[in-house]
């Protein structure tokens, strides 16, 4: 009897843990939303002013959206933290669309699903590509792991793709796209986006409708707020001059941005060196790979650098394969060529619009994010009219570089050569412009930067060139490889030894 007992309770633990495990697995992306605070029917902006509930919903009337954006308690309490609580959030997380958004909008057209889900990755992550959840859920996109796993992204030592932006977003487009074949309605695939197909399934069933404001109540709580958030970020990434927000921008190195696969095992540090950009920026700009260099594939992996010096890195990409020709695939390379110079890594065009048209359109007819047209015009209206003067910022491509340049890497030393030029949040500002393109005024040549090839320094004794390494304290050939994508036997052959000590200088390569 005691015997049967036991077995029974032992039936009862496992079905009980079972259960738990197979709820777990159907949580895809667990969020991690917090409640939104309390609010009344007048919210103080900041600075003071105030706006109403009618002045709420009229502005998220002139919105353009795939769901509906209702105005409720939970969204106007979510405006309300973003707006009045968490404003430094929210100011770091408006300067990261200016990187992000771009990306986002590009690979959400080539899937044909609408370009404000973007907004989903403000929900998730606050658009933080580390970020990472209570359970797990990493990147901009909030995957978890096993979710990710089927959609192509990889997790080890070298790489996280979920925090790769390029492989993160293409993923996250197509599993949008699925879950709306699947739910032919947007506020129904966000939901499931949360918290899985099958808790929205049932929560269908048992409200006998499809609409996710009667489903609300059968979702889980954090479920029944999403769609809710979802809507004050769209209010606050489109209404946040209206409360005094002011993003932190980041450097137009990191707004202008273009991405190339990569095949080849190469450091940050070649990609700093091939193309004069900082260490931090490369860090700043590839964040899915854990040890600051990109392994060697055969699918390889996406590369972000600014779209200023793409030709230089696809010149050096050239000159380190042997089996493959890297090509920038740009449909708007042609756009860059000018004459133009302005600090030596940007310049200003002013366009005078002819008619009205939506911001959205412009910035699509030049090659730029219409966030970043709102950004560079301290622009709050969704629409430009006749005569408008708008400024855009183009870069002054780089088509190969040499010489005289710093690695910001960490115990790097700084190489031989010229002073690099300092880099500061936005380019100086250049001379005045015209009424279609813009007449910079030419820096002096001594503070122009050296744009010239990609060539390692030849020894004036016409021996080869190689490029070295200093051995730091504690650290082994397999560090030293895997710092600069190389391996341990190539270094022992280059430099005929086993074992690196303290202080020797070894060859890495030849050039």
């Amino acid at each position: 009897m005691q015997c049967k007992f036991l077995i029974v309770s032992l039936v009862a633990l496992l079905s009980t843990f079972f259960t738990a495990t197979l709820s777990a697995q159907s949580e895809i992306q667990v969020a991690d939303l917090e409640d939104p605070i309390d609010t009344s029917d007048m919210m103080v902006a900041k600075g003071g002013s105030t706006f109403t509930d009618a002045q709420l919903k009229e502005r998220l009337s002139k919105l353009s959206s795939c769901v509906e954006l209702r105005s409720n308690g939970v969204v106007k309490g979510y405006i309300k933290t973003y707006v009045q609580v968490k404003t430094d959030k929210a100011r770091t997380m408006l300067g990261r669309r200016l990187t992000y958004f771009p990306l986002f909008e590009q690979k959400l057209k080539e899937y044909g699903i609408p370009t404000d889900l973007k907004y989903l990755s403000v929900v998730e992550s606050a658009l933080n590509p580390k970020a990472v959840s209570r359970v797990g859920a990493t990147g901009l996109w909030q995957f978890m792991p096993y979710t990710g796993s089927d959609y192509g992204l990889r997790t080890n030592s070298a790489v996280e793709d979920r925090s790769n932006p390029v492989k993160s977003t293409d993923a996250a487009a197509r599993y949008l796209k699925a879950l709306y074949n699947q739910f032919d309605d947007w506020a129904l695939a966000l939901a499931a986006y949360n918290s899985g197909p099958t808790r929205v399934n049932s929560a269908i069933r048992r409200a006998g409708s499809r609409n996710f404001w009667s489903i609300q109540r059968f979702l889980p709580q954090e479920t029944r707020n999403y769609v809710p958030a979802f809507i004050a970020a769209t209010y606050l990434c489109n209404y946040y001059t209206l409360h005094g927000l002011r993003p932190n921008e980041p450097d137009l190195d990191e707004q202008l941005t273009d991405y190339i696969l990569v095949y080849e095992g190469i450091s940050f540090r070649d990609i700093a060196e091939a193309t004069g950009i900082s260490y931090a920026s490369i860090k700043n700009l590839n964040p899915g790979f854990r040890r600051d260099y990109v392994p060697p594939s055969a699918d390889g992996h996406y590369v972000v650098v600014p779209q200023r010096v793409m030709p230089a890195f696809v010149r050096y990409l050239n000159s380190v394969s042997s089996v493959r020709k890297y090509v920038w695939d740009s449909a708007d390379a042609t756009a860059f060529n000018s004459t133009d110079t302005g600090d030596g890594r940007y310049f200003q065009t002013t366009i005078h619009v002819s008619q009205p048209e939506s911001i959205e359109a412009f910035a699509e007819r030049y090659g730029v994010c219409g966030d970043q047209v709102c950004a560079w015009n301290k622009l709050s209206s969704s629409m430009l009219v006749a005569n408008q003067a708008v400024m855009l910022w183009r870069p002054v491509i780089v088509q190969k570089h040499t010489g005289g340049i710093r690695v910001d890497a960490p115990g790097a030393k700084i190489q031989p050569g010229a002073k690099p030029q300092k880099e500061t949040g936005k380019p100086a500002k250049p001379g005045a412009t015209t009424t279609t393109q813009s007449t910079v005024s030419t820096p002096p040549p001594s503070t122009q930067p050296r744009i010239e090839s990609y060539q390692p320094k030849v020894q004036k004794n016409n021996e080869a060139s190689f490029q070295y390494h200093t051995v730091r304290r504690n650290e082994s050939l397999e560090d030293i490889a895997r710092q600069y994508a190389t391996s341990v036997e190539s270094l022992r052959k280059l430099n005929n030894f086993d074992t690196a000590k303290f202080g020797m200088r070894i060859k890495i390569r030849q050039f």
